[in-house]
């Protein structure tokens, strides 16, 4: 019995002998799947070319990118982690418990810096530095250092804290830096959010 060869029609089942299939590499059973063949293999080729070209927009835009712009999209990534992270905690500061409807989308709680981005820059992308805090802790109440401070010990020790407190270095984020920063905390940030079922 002679090996069957299926059509490579889309949503075609026929299974022939090679010898009767149609077309120079016999991959199609009838006049109508040759069309369909041809048809859904342009679709394809034209969706590779809207991919690389999509690929390649997207590459010389951020050839196009400022340190500024890379720094300013790696601290969002950053900042969604720790949303993501302290989701369900309560307030670094205040100790309250922060409003769970409007959490993931940072409506409701901050990623609040214990040492501002402004006065240690270098403790920016720290996750020890950086912690859910309650809006109001954060915007309205400037950060609300005293009552964070008392938090931070209680979460991450003491010993820590004087580490992050202590801690003067200069360092200056390189772009390949924050290229890689954006990149690694959006993963965590998505992980985290699809663990919990959170799109």
């Amino acid at each position: 019995m002679p090996r069957l060869k299926s059509c490579k029609a889309p949503g075609c089942s026929v299974r022939k002998p090679r010898d009767e299939l149609l077309g120079p590499m016999r991959e199609f059973c009838s006049i109508r799947c040759g069309f369909s063949l041809a048809d859904h293999r342009q679709r394809q080729a034209a969706e590779r070319r809207r991919q690389k070209e999509s690929r390649e927009l997207r590459k010389r835009k951020e050839a196009l990118k400022s340190r500024g712009d890379w720094m300013r999209e790696a601290q969002a990534a950053f900042n969604s982690y720790i949303r993501a992270r302290d989701y369900g905690k309560p307030c670094i500061s205040s100790g309250r418990m922060m409003n769970d409807s409007d959490l993931l989308t940072g409506s409701r709680m901050d990623a609040g810096h214990y040492r501002s981005t402004g006065a240690a820059p270098h403790l920016r992308f720290n996750t020890f530095n950086c912690h859910g805090q309650s809006v109001k802790d954060n915007r309205d109440l400037s950060g609300n250092a005293v009552e964070y401070r008392k938090g931070l010990i209680a979460r991450i020790g003491l010993e820590r804290v004087e580490r992050l407190e202590n801690d003067n270095r200069i360092r200056s984020f390189s772009i390949h830096y924050l290229r890689r920063a954006k990149a690694i905390f959006s993963r965590r940030a998505r992980h985290i959010k699809k663990l919990r079922g959170v799109e």
